[in-house]
């Protein structure tokens, strides 16, 4: 008996589904012709500035512009020529200049800051006055922004300071097959591809000029013990790592000296881009030291106390460079003696005999009192050149989930940041999308706004993951992304949340324009709109269970895995929703005792809608598969046929605790043809990979449709089902 799929809509289904016909738009632009000359007077000693300007005269000489760069200093009232202006609020000479020719000087600016005017006389001007030197360069880059958009034609009076002073990213990276990153296990594919990223200096420029221009301020790397390749003992002169040994026969002969040597030129190109750079480990873990001088993981003996107090240390006095450090307690049986003792200390200790170096110590905070904790680190706190600090987990490992999480509220951990005068970062975990681009900006500044809610107790946020270490793309079907940087792949999601932590009040505008730029053949508003609504179906099937599927090893969203395998419909009806959700749970939604809050079958309802609008949209859109418009919208449509999955499973689930049998399978056997729909797809754009933390391994995008077709029988169907379009 086959099974015909229903439909609560009157879309055609071929438009639905996309079968349509790439056509690649072959457009023709008259190039635009002028002589005419431009200036951008900046200060080449700065690099921010010097980057800032860069992009400008790449945005200028795109719209047919020739441009001069001229040194600031030799800027002159009678310049009569139209100019760009890079300058801080400190030099008066300039903003002496600025006022004489008519444009207003911006009222007091703070950290990273700056005020933009236009001026008319002799000939329209813009000027960037910046607070500081990052302010300076983030004007510099709206201006060019500004440029790629509209041209040098509008007037733009506008003044800016940052919501989140810091804005950071969390890389989870390996340095060597014997220097992991995250456990000792070595089985995914991100991580072993990893490996000779991390050695090459290219990856890192590209890396900070991208996301300097998306506003972040602050990288974090984490590696279980990156001590063995970062800096050489005495005491124990065997432990550094000569040479990089990768997977897949990958090596690169590189001594423990030209290793120091390029964490100096990584952490300087960070600071170039106004980056604050620390290293993270988890605790108790001694990596290629396991055995030797008496040292063991998982120990928190006094060999290994010392062995920790040298290594951090040496780490100090070998990178002056260096920002700061960051420790986790709970992990391998460590305890805050020890973390104090093999680290604390030795930062105090150096800190003490160097008080002209500003440090920072984060401390990540599960499973101690902030009371105990700063009793214990107290050294570090009374030191005015340190900054002790602490970190928790936002969101667990799900950061698509509650647009305002409430973890952080259990334990009385607001109380205890007041009652101890501390603050703390969030870390805010993506193991939600390491295929898709999310782009969904209203999701993020609710999310952004709640965490700003925590005042003068908030000391900052970074994104990442622990289960995929993003370097370069390695898993992509089609040539115009493989290769490229991850950010630079999710170019959008990295935007969205490093701007809009800068300034929420960023207009959807910014967002559109860029599509514009990048997307020809795309309609910027459809295609914000389907980006947007196509995103949030996976981000609320999160939410509607993540107080059971919080961790990363408890849910994939992008594969329905856990690191059980595939996660049934019992799973979904048996999980509540997760803390700050105004959600009701599809238990309490079956029984009908949901208290005014949003049932389950209405938010599938509101899945499949939205789903199916941003199908409908992308589905008239025409562009070659192999181009970057083509790109992004496969990725929309992967994400809708997703997400349309996903409603009919929360509502297979309903059904199934009300008994409704009959709706159960229909419910079920359409959730198959949207499974089938993602699967084809996926399998057509991306390679799988075996996964850090979620088992089983993907091996490719089909290796669960046995699975899913036998859900749909396990539960009443009879045979495959009928789906119409589905290839």
């Amino acid at each position: 008996m086959n099974f015909k799929m229903k439909r609560n809509n009157k879309l055609n289904i071929k438009r639905i589904l996309c079968k349509c016909v790439f056509v690649f738009l072959s457009l023709t632009y008259s190039p635009i012709i002028s002589a005419e000359t431009i200036a951008v007077f900046y200060n080449s000693s700065i690099a921010q500035i010097k980057f800032a300007a860069g992009d400008i005269k790449a945005a200028l000489e795109s719209k047919g512009f020739t441009v001069e760069m001229n040194p600031l200093s030799s800027l002159k009232l009678g310049y009569a020529k139209k100019k760009v202006v890079i300058t801080l609020a400190s030099d008066t000479e300039v903003t002496k200049l600025l006022a004489t020719q008519g444009g207003t000087i911006p009222a007091i600016l703070g950290e990273q800051a700056y005020g933009i005017r236009t001026t008319s006389s002799p000939q329209k001007s813009y000027w960037v006055i910046g607070s500081d030197i990052n302010g300076a360069m983030y004007g510099g880059l709206e201006i060019a922004e500004n440029i790629r958009f509209n041209g040098y034609k509008e007037t733009y009076n506008s003044q800016e300071s940052p919501a989140i002073l810091k804005r950071g990213i969390k890389l989870n990276l390996p340095f060597d097959e014997k220097s992991p990153t995250y456990e000792t296990n070595s089985k995914g594919t991100s991580y072993q591809n990893a490996i000779p990223h991390v050695w090459d200096i290219t990856f890192w420029e590209s890396w900070f000029d991208e996301m300097a221009r998306h506003r972040y301020n602050m990288v974090s790397v984490w590696n279980n013990h990156p001590f063995t390749s970062l800096v050489v003992l005495p005491d124990y002169p065997d432990l550094a790592i000569q040479d990089v040994t990768g997977f897949n026969g990958y090596s690169k002969k590189m001594s423990i000296e030209e290793k120091i040597a390029f964490w100096k030129q990584v952490m300087n190109l960070a600071h170039s881009r106004g980056f604050e750079f620390l290293f993270f480990n988890w605790n108790v873990w001694v990596a290629n030291a396991d055995g030797k001088y008496g040292l063991a993981n998982g120990d928190t003996s006094e060999a290994n106390k010392q062995y920790m107090y040298k290594s951090m240390l040496k780490l100090l006095e070998t990178y002056p460079e260096l920002d700061g450090f960051g420790v986790t307690n709970g992990e391998n049986k460590s305890t805050q003696d020890f973390l104090w003792e093999a680290y604390g200390k030795a930062m105090y200790d150096y800190a003490v005999k160097n008080p002209q170096r500003k440090l920072r110590f984060i401390h990540r905070w599960h499973q101690t009192s902030l009371a105990d904790i700063k009793k214990t680190f107290s050294g570090l706190f009374e030191l005015p050149n340190v900054t002790f600090d602490m970190s928790y987990k936002y969101s667990k490992a799900h950061m698509y989930s509650v647009p305002v999480p409430k973890h952080f509220e259990k334990w009385n951990n607001s109380k205890q940041l007041v009652e101890t005068n501390m603050r703390t970062w969030f870390t805010v975990r993506n193991d939600d999308f390491y295929y898709h681009t999310w782009g969904d900006p209203s999701f993020a500044r609710t999310y952004i706004n709640g965490m700003l809610e925590y005042g003068e107790h908030f000391a900052g946020f970074y994104i990442g993951s622990d289960g995929f270490s993003p370097t370069r793309t390695f898993f992509c079907k089609n040539s115009i992304s493989q290769g490229i940087l991850e950010v630079q792949r999710q170019w959008y999601m990295n935007m969205i949340w490093g701007r809009l932590a800068y300034n929420p009040n960023t207009s959807d505008d910014v967002f559109k324009n860029y599509m514009k730029l990048r997307y020809p053949a795309a309609p910027p508003e459809e295609l914000f709109t389907a980006w947007s609504k196509a995103s949030s179906g996976i981000q609320r099937t999160t939410e509607l269970m993540h107080e059971d599927f919080d961790l990363d090893f408890k849910w994939y969203p992008e594969a329905c895995l856990t690191f059980r395998g595939f996660a049934t419909v019992d799973q979904f009806a048996s999980a509540d929703v997760g803390p700050g959700s105004l959600y009701c749970n599809i238990k309490n939604s079956a029984a009908g005792t949901c208290d005014g809050k949003k049932d389950s079958y209405q938010l599938a309802n509101e899945i499949e809608a939205d789903a199916l609008v941003a199908l409908n949209t992308v589905c008239d859109i025409n562009a070659e598969a192999n181009t970057e418009s083509g790109v992004a919208l496969n990725n929309i449509k992967a994400m809708s046929y997703l997400s349309l999955y996903y409603a009919q499973k929360i509502r297979a689930a309903t059904y199934k605790l009300t008994g409704k049998t009959s709706e159960t399978t229909t419910a079920l056997g359409n959730a198959y043809c949207w499974w089938m729909s993602y699967a084809n797809l996926m399998d057509l754009m991306y390679e799988g990979q075996a996964n850090q933390r979620t088992n089983p391994v993907l091996p490719d995008w089909h290796f669960q449709d046995a699975t899913v077709l036998k859900e749909y029988t396990d539960n009443g169907g009879i045979g495959v089902p009928t789906c119409d379009g589905v290839q």
